[in-house]
């Protein structure tokens, strides 16, 4: 199983404040020979029909915010292929920091 991100914890605590239930933690997916973890899954408490989401966490570390991104691109795409293809129903987002996001939107090409 991988390792958990930074804030795995606190993105949590912040669904499940704003009327998620956690279903999945991770949310482990076996299709066609493989498997994939995404961070969570969650449903919404007060929804009249459900609402299925899974959340990956990406937190990006190292010299380059455009390699990071690339890859939690090509992540959170394999994810949702797999979830399709599994003909699993849930909203797959991704979530990446506030300072993370104000860097690349400081990229010209994005």
């Amino acid at each position: 199983m991988p390792r958990r991100d930074a804030f795995h914890a606190n993105l949590r605590s912040a669904l499940e404040k704003d009327g998620w239930r956690i279903t999945h933690d991770p949310l482990t997916i076996r299709h066609k020979g493989l498997r994939v973890y995404i961070d969570l899954a969650a449903e919404r408490l007060e929804a009249a029909a459900p609402e299925p989401i899974a959340v990956e966490i990406k937190v990006f570390g190292g010299p380059s915010r455009v390699d990071n991104f690339e890859r939690a691109i090509g992540q959170y795409d394999l994810y949702r292929t797999v979830l399709h293809d599994a003909q699993i129903e849930r909203e797959l987002f991704l979530a990446i920091s506030q300072t993370a996001w104000d860097e690349l939107l400081k990229i010209e090409a994005l």
